[in-house]
């Protein structure tokens, strides 16, 4: 491994939290941006972690944020960070909602990524999308949207950026998140919901963050050193 700072959005739980972890764990200086406050705290329980309150789609907030790390060449970069706060079909999506799901995960992804690349001579950058983006589904409409668009940013950035910088993807799918179960307590029998799809995954069982985790460090790994442009489908054997 050659990465000794790492960049994670979206750092404050879930995936973000556990890619943080993972990288920490290896040795790695990370450097976690989230809204959320919590992410201070989390620096405290962390060995190697900083925590950053950030505001993601504000480039300025996020130079700030990355000033803090002084000089130095940035080696890795997770975009992480997304929101799903009212899924719904594209008629039920309010303009406002609409925007500020694409301002979140699509624009912020952008702009977090154009302030890093102020930083970043050489390195790897991962893009969190997810299987919504290879799949229907209902009533996600401005989710979708924004995660298929990261599959493309992904595998276009991976042309302008070679050989330097390797752009990768990788697609989650049902996985224990705060997102996921927002999901299931909007149905009307959540643990029924759970156990469904459960059953209907070729692995039998939910995935955790830290299976994400996993395959993102792999990706940033020297055993990756021949893989750019890609997207990497973790689902449990959803999309199978």
């Amino acid at each position: 491994m050659h990465y000794k700072t790492v960049i994670v959005t979206g750092a404050a739980a879930g995936i973000g939290l556990a890619t943080a972890r993972r990288f920490a764990k290896a040795g790695a200086r990370v450097l976690g941006l989230d809204c959320n406050p919590s992410i201070i705290d989390l620096g405290k329980k962390i060995p190697g972690f900083a925590g950053i309150v950030c505001d993601l789609t504000d480039i300025e907030e996020i130079r700030a944020g990355l000033h803090d790390l002084g000089t130095g060449n940035i080696d890795v970069l997770i975009n992480n960070a997304g929101i799903n706060p009212s899924p719904s079909s594209l008629p039920g999506t309010s303009e406002t909602v609409w925007n500020g799901i694409l301002e979140t995960n699509l624009t912020g992804t952008y702009k977090v990524t154009r302030a890093v690349l102020e930083r970043m001579n050489r390195g790897t950058i991962i893009n969190i999308s997810s299987i919504l983006a290879l799949s229907g589904a209902r009533n996600n409409a401005a989710y979708a949207a924004t995660k298929g668009a990261l599959v493309s940013l992904t595998r276009a950035m991976a042309r302008d950026h070679g050989p330097a910088i390797r752009i990768n993807c990788v697609c989650p799918g049902a996985v224990q998140t705060d997102m996921f179960e927002k999901y299931l307590n909007r149905c009307d029998e959540p643990e029924k919901e759970r156990e469904r799809i459960r059953r209907a995954l070729p692995l039998q069982r939910l995935g955790k963050p830290e299976d994400i985790a996993e395959a993102v460090f792999f990706l940033c790994s020297d055993s990756a050193s021949w893989i750019t442009g890609q997207v990497l489908v973790v689902d449990g054997g959803d999309s199978a």
